[in-house]
Protein backbone atom coordinates (compact mmCIF):
# COMPACT_ATOMS: atom_id res chain seq x y z
CA UNK A 1 0.00 0.00 0.00
CA UNK A 2 0.66 3.42 -0.80
CA UNK A 3 1.86 5.78 2.16
CA UNK A 4 0.49 8.69 0.36
CA UNK A 5 -2.64 7.25 -0.79
CA UNK A 6 -3.40 6.29 2.69
CA UNK A 7 -2.56 9.57 4.20
CA UNK A 8 -4.85 11.03 1.29
CA UNK A 9 -7.62 8.96 2.08
CA UNK A 10 -7.86 9.50 6.21
CA UNK A 11 -7.51 13.03 5.31
CA UNK A 12 -10.55 13.03 3.34
CA UNK A 13 -12.13 10.54 5.92
CA UNK A 14 -11.45 12.78 8.76
CA UNK A 15 -12.48 15.67 6.87
CA UNK A 16 -15.92 14.73 6.66
CA UNK A 17 -16.62 12.89 9.56
CA UNK A 18 -15.91 16.65 10.97
CA UNK A 19 -18.72 17.60 9.21
CA UNK A 20 -20.92 15.13 9.71
CA UNK A 21 -19.62 15.39 13.43
CA UNK A 22 -20.78 18.84 13.76
CA UNK A 23 -24.04 18.63 11.22
CA UNK A 24 -25.03 15.73 13.74
CA UNK A 25 -26.37 18.12 16.65
CA UNK A 26 -29.22 19.25 14.52
CA UNK A 27 -32.87 18.12 15.26
CA UNK A 28 -33.79 15.50 12.70
CA UNK A 29 -30.60 15.57 10.74
CA UNK A 30 -28.54 13.85 13.69
CA UNK A 31 -29.67 10.28 12.66
CA UNK A 32 -29.03 11.05 8.96
CA UNK A 33 -25.36 12.06 9.34
CA UNK A 34 -25.16 8.78 11.82
CA UNK A 35 -26.03 6.81 9.33
CA UNK A 36 -23.86 8.44 6.48
CA UNK A 37 -21.07 8.01 8.96
CA UNK A 38 -21.99 4.61 9.30
CA UNK A 39 -22.21 3.24 5.82
CA UNK A 40 -20.98 6.18 3.70
CA UNK A 41 -18.02 7.26 4.75
CA UNK A 42 -16.01 4.85 2.23
CA UNK A 43 -18.12 4.92 -0.75
CA UNK A 44 -18.09 8.89 -0.76
CA UNK A 45 -13.93 9.00 -0.04
CA UNK A 46 -13.50 6.46 -2.51
CA UNK A 47 -15.45 7.85 -5.19
CA UNK A 48 -14.09 11.08 -4.65
CA UNK A 49 -10.15 10.11 -5.10
CA UNK A 50 -11.35 7.76 -7.98
CA UNK A 51 -12.66 11.11 -9.56
CA UNK A 52 -9.64 13.49 -8.45
CA UNK A 53 -7.53 11.00 -10.35
CA UNK A 54 -5.59 9.59 -7.06
CA UNK A 55 -6.84 6.09 -6.47
CA UNK A 56 -8.28 2.92 -8.60
CA UNK A 57 -9.85 -0.16 -7.24
CA UNK A 58 -7.87 -2.83 -8.76
CA UNK A 59 -8.91 -5.48 -6.42
CA UNK A 60 -11.05 -6.67 -3.40
CA UNK A 61 -8.49 -6.64 -0.82
CA UNK A 62 -7.69 -3.08 -1.17
CA UNK A 63 -11.20 -1.82 -1.31
CA UNK A 64 -12.04 -3.75 2.33
CA UNK A 65 -8.90 -2.20 4.07
CA UNK A 66 -9.06 1.32 2.70
CA UNK A 67 -13.33 1.16 3.79
CA UNK A 68 -12.01 -0.35 6.94
CA UNK A 69 -9.83 2.97 7.34
CA UNK A 70 -12.25 5.36 6.33
CA UNK A 71 -14.56 4.28 8.55
CA UNK A 72 -12.36 3.99 11.74
CA UNK A 73 -10.77 7.27 11.46
CA UNK A 74 -13.98 9.25 10.21
CA UNK A 75 -15.76 8.10 13.09
CA UNK A 76 -12.77 9.28 15.37
CA UNK A 77 -13.68 12.42 14.42
CA UNK A 78 -17.25 12.53 13.71
CA UNK A 79 -17.45 11.75 17.74
CA UNK A 80 -14.96 14.70 18.52
CA UNK A 81 -17.06 16.86 16.49
CA UNK A 82 -20.01 15.56 17.79
CA UNK A 83 -19.02 15.56 21.31
CA UNK A 84 -17.41 19.54 21.35
CA UNK A 85 -20.23 21.34 20.06
CA UNK A 86 -22.77 19.56 22.23
CA UNK A 87 -20.69 20.70 25.28
CA UNK A 88 -20.45 24.44 23.57
CA UNK A 89 -23.71 24.48 23.18
CA UNK A 90 -24.45 23.04 26.96
CA UNK A 91 -22.26 25.42 28.28
CA UNK A 92 -22.73 28.40 26.09
CA UNK A 93 -26.75 28.53 25.23
CA UNK A 94 -27.84 25.64 28.08
CA UNK A 95 -29.28 24.34 24.83
CA UNK A 96 -29.35 20.14 24.10
CA UNK A 97 -30.51 18.73 21.68
CA UNK A 98 -29.67 14.99 23.11
CA UNK A 99 -29.94 14.74 26.73
CA UNK A 100 -29.31 11.63 27.10
CA UNK A 101 -25.85 11.98 24.93
CA UNK A 102 -25.12 15.57 26.30
CA UNK A 103 -24.98 13.98 30.20
CA UNK A 104 -22.94 11.23 29.14
CA UNK A 105 -20.55 13.60 27.34
CA UNK A 106 -20.49 16.20 30.50
CA UNK A 107 -20.06 13.90 32.81
CA UNK A 108 -18.43 10.58 32.11
CA UNK A 109 -14.61 10.19 32.50
CA UNK A 110 -12.21 10.88 29.81
CA UNK A 111 -11.00 7.43 29.52
CA UNK A 112 -14.62 6.44 29.24
CA UNK A 113 -15.41 7.91 26.87
CA UNK A 114 -12.07 7.01 25.02
CA UNK A 115 -13.28 3.75 25.17
CA UNK A 116 -16.73 4.21 23.75
CA UNK A 117 -15.42 6.06 21.00
CA UNK A 118 -12.90 3.29 20.17
CA UNK A 119 -15.54 0.78 20.59
CA UNK A 120 -18.22 2.55 17.49
CA UNK A 121 -14.71 3.46 15.35
CA UNK A 122 -14.23 -0.32 15.30
CA UNK A 123 -18.04 -0.77 14.35
CA UNK A 124 -18.10 1.91 11.94
CA UNK A 125 -15.11 0.21 10.74
CA UNK A 126 -16.69 -2.83 10.23
CA UNK A 127 -19.41 -1.66 7.92
CA UNK A 128 -17.44 0.20 5.82
CA UNK A 129 -15.43 -2.30 4.74
CA UNK A 130 -18.42 -3.68 3.57
CA UNK A 131 -19.47 -0.51 1.78
CA UNK A 132 -15.72 -0.58 0.50
CA UNK A 133 -16.60 -3.92 -0.96
CA UNK A 134 -19.83 -2.90 -2.27
CA UNK A 135 -18.71 0.29 -4.00
CA UNK A 136 -15.69 -2.18 -5.96
CA UNK A 137 -18.60 -4.43 -6.86
CA UNK A 138 -21.01 -1.36 -8.44
CA UNK A 139 -17.78 0.44 -9.83
CA UNK A 140 -16.83 -2.75 -11.80
CA UNK A 141 -20.26 -3.57 -12.57
CA UNK A 142 -20.49 0.03 -14.54
CA UNK A 143 -17.12 0.00 -16.11
CA UNK A 144 -17.93 -3.27 -17.40
CA UNK A 145 -21.09 -2.08 -18.53
CA UNK A 146 -19.68 1.07 -20.35
CA UNK A 147 -17.34 -1.51 -21.84
CA UNK A 148 -19.68 -3.76 -23.18
CA UNK A 149 -22.00 -1.17 -24.80
CA UNK A 150 -18.99 0.67 -26.34
CA UNK A 151 -17.08 -2.33 -27.79
CA UNK A 152 -20.17 -3.26 -29.64
CA UNK A 153 -20.23 0.48 -31.30
CA UNK A 154 -16.16 0.30 -31.85
CA UNK A 155 -16.86 -3.34 -33.49
CA UNK A 156 -19.24 -1.45 -35.63
CA UNK A 157 -17.40 1.17 -36.31
CA UNK A 158 -14.42 -1.38 -37.78
CA UNK A 159 -17.07 -3.51 -39.80
CA UNK A 160 -18.72 0.47 -42.02
CA UNK A 161 -14.55 0.87 -42.21
CA UNK A 162 -13.88 -2.91 -43.60
CA UNK A 163 -17.01 -2.42 -45.97
CA UNK A 164 -16.03 0.64 -47.28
Amino acid sequence: MDKFLVKDLVVYSLIFGILTGVLSVIPYVGMLMLFMILLFTAPVVILYMIMAGKLDLTNIKDSIIWGAICGFSGNLTFCAGACIVLVLLKIGFDYSSNYLLTTMVMNSPIWLTAICVIFLSTLVATTNAFSGFITYYALNFIRDSYERTHKSEKNNDNFKNYME
